[in-house]
Parts: structure tokens; sequence; C-alpha cells
């Protein structure tokens, strides 16, 4: 069949293989990192679907206006300072590479200071994710996260 196509003048398509998709995810996490960081809330929502799904430890879902509005409220703290990093530990495609399912871990680190002490606080957040994320007109994007597992400190000790 490939060389029929090649024969009447149509290029061959070449299937993303999970290497090339896990660097385009990878700079897609680092540039929500960055966002998150700015608190810039439509960078930090930019490369997720209209339809995404979250998915709580606890099976509870939302969709993208309640993402949106955790965020909005993540943003309004008083904070000095805010750095996430998110890295992939793991991509399988799917769905003859339409989709990709990524294991992700991320930490982020939020200085806050205490409205009554004036102290900071350093809170840390690890957690690791399942994401779904589909091949779609503009790129990739984020249709589903799922949280597995969380754990927060506040300077050090367990929240």
């Amino acid at each position: 069949m490939l060389p029929a196509l090649l024969a009447l003048g149509i290029p061959a398509i070449a299937a993303d293989t999970a290497g090339t998709v896990q660097k385009t995810l990878q700079t897609d996490y680092e540039s929500r990192d960055k966002a998150v960081a700015r608190r810039d809330i439509d960078a930090t929502l930019a490369h997720y679907a209209s339809d995404f799904v979250g998915v709580s430890r606890t099976g509870k879902t939302h969709g993208l206006p309640q993402e949106r509005a955790d965020f909005q409220d993540t943003f309004a703290l008083p904070a000095q300072s805010g750095v996430t990093r998110s890295v992939i530990e793991k991509l399988t495609l799917a769905k003859a590479g339409t989709e990709a399912d990524v294991t992700l871990h991320r930490r982020g680190t939020l200085i806050l200071t205490d409205a009554q002490t004036h102290q900071n606080r350093t809170v840390v957040l690890n957690g690791t994710y399942q994401d779904v994320w589909a091949k779609r007109s503009g790129g990739w994007r984020l249709i589903r996260e799922q949280v597995l597992s969380t754990t927060a400190t506040v300077n050090g000790k367990p929240l």
C-alpha cells in the first residue's frame, strides 16, 4: 500500500514514536510548570482539552471549570514563590498512536507567608498521576488526570 501511495505522489504520514511523543509531552509539562510559577492561569491550562476530566484519589471527578477554579484559588494564596517540576516516568501509546498514557511524578514547592506570624512556611507536595493525552487538531491535549498518590509536608512535617 505504501509504495502505491508514494507512486501517486501522496507522502506517507509517519506515526509518532513513543520517544517523540514523550519529548513533546515533557515539553508541555515544563511549559505548564513555568506557567504555574508565573501564576498564569491561561498558560497553565493551555494544553488541557475542553472535555478534560480530573479524578481525585477517592474517585471524585471534576471538569475543566473546576480545575480552573482550583488553580485560581491556589494562585490567590499569599505565596512568596511556587515551583513545580513534572517528570514523565512512563509513557505508553494507545489507539494507534493517537492517545498517550503517562505516569507522571510532580513535586511542587510553595513558600507561604503565615498571616499571623508573618513567617514563611514551605509546603511541599509530591504526587504520582496517571494522565491521558489525546492527539487532536492543534496538538496533544490532556484529557484525563487521575491522582494515584500524594504526600504533603509543611516545613518538613507531614500535613
